[in-house]
Protein backbone atom coordinates (compact mmCIF):
# COMPACT_ATOMS: atom_id res chain seq x y z
CA UNK A 1 0.00 0.00 0.00
CA UNK A 2 1.47 3.62 -0.80
CA UNK A 3 2.59 5.82 2.12
CA UNK A 4 2.10 9.23 1.78
CA UNK A 5 5.65 10.13 2.48
CA UNK A 6 6.37 8.05 -0.61
CA UNK A 7 5.20 10.71 -2.65
CA UNK A 8 6.43 13.90 -0.89
CA UNK A 9 3.88 14.54 1.90
CA UNK A 10 5.69 16.75 4.51
CA UNK A 11 5.52 17.82 8.00
CA UNK A 12 4.34 21.49 7.29
CA UNK A 13 1.72 19.41 4.61
CA UNK A 14 0.22 17.09 7.61
CA UNK A 15 -0.01 20.78 10.07
CA UNK A 16 -1.96 22.27 7.32
CA UNK A 17 -4.45 19.58 7.61
CA UNK A 18 -4.89 19.84 11.18
CA UNK A 19 -5.50 23.52 11.21
CA UNK A 20 -8.52 22.89 8.86
CA UNK A 21 -10.83 22.20 11.57
CA UNK A 22 -14.48 23.14 11.30
CA UNK A 23 -15.45 24.31 7.53
CA UNK A 24 -18.79 24.16 6.89
CA UNK A 25 -21.07 25.14 3.50
CA UNK A 26 -24.68 25.43 3.13
CA UNK A 27 -25.71 22.55 1.81
CA UNK A 28 -22.63 20.48 1.24
CA UNK A 29 -22.79 17.61 3.86
CA UNK A 30 -19.79 15.42 2.96
CA UNK A 31 -18.21 14.05 6.54
CA UNK A 32 -20.11 11.60 7.86
CA UNK A 33 -18.80 10.61 11.61
CA UNK A 34 -17.28 7.46 11.89
CA UNK A 35 -18.70 6.18 15.29
CA UNK A 36 -19.32 3.07 15.36
CA UNK A 37 -23.26 1.50 15.13
CA UNK A 38 -24.64 -0.20 17.55
CA UNK A 39 -25.63 -3.66 17.27
CA UNK A 40 -28.90 -4.05 16.24
CA UNK A 41 -30.57 -7.74 14.72
CA UNK A 42 -33.27 -5.06 12.94
CA UNK A 43 -31.26 -2.97 11.19
CA UNK A 44 -29.05 -3.10 7.92
CA UNK A 45 -25.46 -1.92 9.37
CA UNK A 46 -23.62 -0.25 6.07
CA UNK A 47 -19.94 0.41 6.23
CA UNK A 48 -19.60 2.35 3.07
CA UNK A 49 -16.54 4.15 1.22
CA UNK A 50 -17.33 7.76 1.59
CA UNK A 51 -17.31 8.28 -2.35
CA UNK A 52 -21.12 6.84 -1.89
CA UNK A 53 -22.47 9.70 0.48
CA UNK A 54 -25.01 10.83 -2.04
CA UNK A 55 -25.60 7.78 -4.96
CA UNK A 56 -26.29 5.61 -1.48
CA UNK A 57 -28.64 8.06 0.38
CA UNK A 58 -30.46 8.22 -3.07
CA UNK A 59 -30.82 4.78 -2.81
CA UNK A 60 -31.37 3.93 0.66
CA UNK A 61 -34.19 6.32 0.41
CA UNK A 62 -35.93 4.38 -2.57
CA UNK A 63 -35.11 1.40 -1.05
CA UNK A 64 -37.30 2.36 2.14
CA UNK A 65 -40.17 3.70 -0.31
CA UNK A 66 -40.13 0.17 -2.24
CA UNK A 67 -39.89 -2.13 0.69
CA UNK A 68 -41.52 0.17 3.67
CA UNK A 69 -41.52 -3.45 5.91
CA UNK A 70 -38.13 -4.15 5.47
CA UNK A 71 -35.41 -4.11 8.18
CA UNK A 72 -34.01 0.04 8.34
CA UNK A 73 -31.10 0.87 6.64
CA UNK A 74 -28.23 2.44 8.49
CA UNK A 75 -25.25 3.55 6.38
CA UNK A 76 -21.90 5.11 8.01
CA UNK A 77 -19.41 6.44 5.32
CA UNK A 78 -15.34 6.54 5.88
CA UNK A 79 -12.82 5.10 4.40
CA UNK A 80 -12.08 1.72 3.37
CA UNK A 81 -9.20 0.62 5.62
CA UNK A 82 -10.40 1.77 8.73
CA UNK A 83 -13.70 0.17 7.69
CA UNK A 84 -11.80 -3.05 7.29
CA UNK A 85 -10.07 -2.82 10.12
CA UNK A 86 -13.00 -2.38 12.40
CA UNK A 87 -14.65 -4.84 10.85
CA UNK A 88 -11.99 -7.33 11.86
CA UNK A 89 -12.19 -5.95 15.36
CA UNK A 90 -15.61 -6.88 15.68
CA UNK A 91 -17.70 -3.94 14.79
CA UNK A 92 -21.00 -4.84 13.96
CA UNK A 93 -21.79 -4.17 9.87
CA UNK A 94 -23.69 -6.30 8.34
CA UNK A 95 -22.43 -5.27 4.61
CA UNK A 96 -19.10 -3.48 3.58
CA UNK A 97 -19.33 -1.19 0.48
CA UNK A 98 -15.61 -0.79 -0.30
CA UNK A 99 -13.79 1.26 -2.85
CA UNK A 100 -11.92 -1.16 -4.32
CA UNK A 101 -11.49 -4.53 -4.29
CA UNK A 102 -8.26 -5.30 -1.40
CA UNK A 103 -10.38 -4.80 1.40
CA UNK A 104 -13.20 -6.90 1.06
CA UNK A 105 -11.11 -9.75 0.16
CA UNK A 106 -9.19 -9.26 2.92
CA UNK A 107 -12.48 -9.95 4.87
CA UNK A 108 -13.37 -12.66 3.08
CA UNK A 109 -9.82 -14.57 3.39
CA UNK A 110 -10.78 -13.73 7.12
CA UNK A 111 -13.61 -15.46 7.14
CA UNK A 112 -15.53 -12.69 8.02
CA UNK A 113 -18.08 -12.35 5.33
CA UNK A 114 -21.07 -14.57 3.69
CA UNK A 115 -19.52 -17.01 1.34
CA UNK A 116 -20.73 -16.53 -2.65
CA UNK A 117 -22.02 -12.30 -1.30
CA UNK A 118 -18.54 -10.61 -2.49
CA UNK A 119 -19.34 -8.15 -5.60
CA UNK A 120 -18.44 -5.58 -7.83
CA UNK A 121 -20.99 -2.70 -7.95
CA UNK A 122 -19.23 0.06 -9.63
CA UNK A 123 -16.04 1.36 -11.00
CA UNK A 124 -14.53 4.54 -9.50
CA UNK A 125 -13.56 7.87 -11.54
CA UNK A 126 -11.23 10.33 -10.41
CA UNK A 127 -11.17 14.22 -11.29
CA UNK A 128 -8.35 17.17 -10.72
CA UNK A 129 -10.82 20.06 -9.32
CA UNK A 130 -9.92 23.59 -8.45
CA UNK A 131 -12.10 26.40 -7.10
CA UNK A 132 -14.53 28.28 -8.54
CA UNK A 133 -12.00 31.83 -9.12
CA UNK A 134 -8.85 29.60 -9.50
CA UNK A 135 -6.43 30.61 -12.44
CA UNK A 136 -5.55 27.11 -13.46
CA UNK A 137 -7.37 26.08 -16.81
CA UNK A 138 -7.09 22.86 -15.28
CA UNK A 139 -10.36 21.77 -17.64
CA UNK A 140 -7.58 22.09 -20.72
CA UNK A 141 -4.31 21.46 -18.74
CA UNK A 142 -5.48 18.23 -16.84
CA UNK A 143 -2.65 17.25 -14.45
CA UNK A 144 0.31 19.55 -16.08
CA UNK A 145 -2.16 22.62 -14.14
CA UNK A 146 -0.72 21.01 -11.23
CA UNK A 147 2.78 22.13 -12.15
CA UNK A 148 2.00 25.72 -11.82
CA UNK A 149 3.77 27.46 -8.76
CA UNK A 150 0.96 28.87 -7.90
CA UNK A 151 -0.70 25.35 -6.65
CA UNK A 152 0.70 25.50 -3.18
CA UNK A 153 -1.76 22.85 -1.58
CA UNK A 154 -3.45 19.42 -3.14
CA UNK A 155 -6.02 17.72 -1.53
CA UNK A 156 -6.09 14.04 -1.63
CA UNK A 157 -7.47 11.06 0.42
CA UNK A 158 -4.69 9.44 3.15
CA UNK A 159 -3.23 6.71 1.02
CA UNK A 160 -2.71 4.63 4.06
CA UNK A 161 -6.11 3.23 4.34
CA UNK A 162 -8.12 5.44 1.59
CA UNK A 163 -8.17 3.88 -1.79
CA UNK A 164 -8.93 6.73 -3.56
CA UNK A 165 -5.95 8.43 -2.24
CA UNK A 166 -3.97 5.58 -3.56
CA UNK A 167 -5.32 5.85 -6.89
CA UNK A 168 -4.30 9.63 -6.81
CA UNK A 169 -0.62 8.86 -6.15
CA UNK A 170 -1.13 6.52 -9.10
CA UNK A 171 -2.79 9.32 -11.18
CA UNK A 172 0.87 11.44 -10.23
CA UNK A 173 3.33 8.75 -10.85
CA UNK A 174 1.51 8.49 -14.38
CA UNK A 175 2.46 11.78 -15.35
CA UNK A 176 5.85 12.09 -13.21
CA UNK A 177 4.35 15.00 -10.93
CA UNK A 178 5.94 13.26 -7.28
CA UNK A 179 8.92 16.03 -7.54
CA UNK A 180 6.45 18.93 -8.56
CA UNK A 181 4.43 18.27 -5.89
CA UNK A 182 6.83 17.56 -3.00
CA UNK A 183 5.34 19.02 0.44
CA UNK A 184 1.89 19.62 -1.28
CA UNK A 185 -0.41 17.41 -0.23
CA UNK A 186 -3.28 17.85 2.24
CA UNK A 187 -4.31 14.51 3.52
CA UNK A 188 -8.25 13.91 4.39
CA UNK A 189 -8.93 11.07 6.05
CA UNK A 190 -11.09 10.07 3.43
CA UNK A 191 -12.36 11.21 0.04
CA UNK A 192 -15.39 13.43 1.14
CA UNK A 193 -12.99 15.07 4.07
CA UNK A 194 -10.37 15.41 0.94
CA UNK A 195 -13.12 17.42 -1.19
CA UNK A 196 -13.83 19.78 1.60
CA UNK A 197 -10.43 20.73 2.01
CA UNK A 198 -10.44 21.19 -1.58
CA UNK A 199 -13.20 23.45 -1.73
CA UNK A 200 -11.68 25.26 1.52
CA UNK A 201 -8.00 25.73 1.72
CA UNK A 202 -6.10 24.16 -0.87
CA UNK A 203 -5.61 25.17 -4.71
CA UNK A 204 -6.93 21.84 -5.97
CA UNK A 205 -7.98 18.39 -5.08
CA UNK A 206 -7.85 14.95 -6.47
CA UNK A 207 -11.24 13.55 -5.94
CA UNK A 208 -14.16 11.45 -6.67
CA UNK A 209 -16.14 12.16 -9.39
CA UNK A 210 -19.07 11.12 -7.98
CA UNK A 211 -18.67 13.50 -5.28
CA UNK A 212 -18.18 16.49 -7.86
CA UNK A 213 -21.26 15.39 -10.00
CA UNK A 214 -23.44 15.92 -6.92
CA UNK A 215 -25.75 18.58 -7.19
CA UNK A 216 -24.81 20.21 -3.71
CA UNK A 217 -20.64 20.26 -4.48
CA UNK A 218 -21.48 21.22 -8.04
CA UNK A 219 -22.84 24.61 -6.76
CA UNK A 220 -19.87 25.77 -5.59
CA UNK A 221 -19.01 26.56 -8.86
CA UNK A 222 -15.77 25.00 -9.18
CA UNK A 223 -13.96 22.92 -12.91
CA UNK A 224 -12.49 19.86 -12.74
CA UNK A 225 -10.81 17.43 -15.72
CA UNK A 226 -11.48 13.70 -15.72
CA UNK A 227 -8.95 10.98 -15.57
CA UNK A 228 -9.15 8.28 -18.16
CA UNK A 229 -9.25 4.87 -16.18
CA UNK A 230 -6.04 3.81 -17.75
CA UNK A 231 -4.01 6.75 -16.51
CA UNK A 232 -4.54 5.52 -11.95
CA UNK A 233 -5.46 2.46 -10.38
CA UNK A 234 -8.64 0.88 -11.01
CA UNK A 235 -11.09 1.38 -8.61
CA UNK A 236 -12.85 -1.26 -8.86
CA UNK A 237 -15.47 -0.91 -6.52
CA UNK A 238 -16.62 -4.70 -4.32
CA UNK A 239 -19.27 -5.15 -1.84
CA UNK A 240 -19.78 -8.20 0.63
CA UNK A 241 -22.19 -9.39 3.17
CA UNK A 242 -20.45 -9.96 6.77
CA UNK A 243 -21.01 -13.06 8.71
CA UNK A 244 -23.80 -12.05 10.62
CA UNK A 245 -25.55 -9.86 8.23
CA UNK A 246 -27.92 -12.29 7.11
CA UNK A 247 -30.88 -9.51 7.53
CA UNK A 248 -29.21 -7.90 4.59
CA UNK A 249 -29.45 -10.08 1.73
CA UNK A 250 -31.97 -7.99 0.39
CA UNK A 251 -30.20 -4.31 0.45
CA UNK A 252 -27.30 -6.32 -0.79
CA UNK A 253 -29.65 -7.87 -4.20
CA UNK A 254 -31.57 -4.21 -4.29
CA UNK A 255 -27.49 -2.33 -4.98
CA UNK A 256 -27.15 -5.16 -7.54
CA UNK A 257 -30.80 -4.37 -9.59
CA UNK A 258 -30.97 -2.40 -12.31
CA UNK A 259 -32.58 0.87 -10.57
CA UNK A 260 -29.61 0.64 -8.47
CA UNK A 261 -27.03 1.05 -11.48
CA UNK A 262 -28.99 3.79 -12.77
CA UNK A 263 -28.34 6.04 -10.41
CA UNK A 264 -24.55 4.82 -10.13
CA UNK A 265 -24.12 5.91 -13.49
CA UNK A 266 -26.06 9.17 -12.71
CA UNK A 267 -22.98 9.93 -10.64
CA UNK A 268 -20.25 9.44 -12.64
CA UNK A 269 -19.41 5.68 -11.91
CA UNK A 270 -18.59 2.71 -14.41
CA UNK A 271 -20.75 -0.60 -14.18
CA UNK A 272 -19.11 -3.55 -13.53
CA UNK A 273 -18.50 -5.37 -16.92
CA UNK A 274 -18.52 -2.20 -18.70
CA UNK A 275 -15.23 -0.47 -20.81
Amino acid sequence: MPSPAGEGTSRPARRAVSRVTCWRRKGLTLLAALALPSASAETVQVAAASDLKFALDELAEQYRKAYPQADPVRVTYGSSGHFAAQIQNGAPFTLFLSADSTYAKRLEAAGLTVRGTRRDYAVGRLVIWVPKGSPLNVAKLGPAALRDPRVRRVAIANPDHAPYGQAALSLLRHHQLGAALQGKFVLGENIAQAAQYASTAADAGILAYSIVKAPSFAALGGTYWLAPLKEHMRLQQQMVMLRNGENTRRFWGFILSPQAREVFRRYGFVLPREP
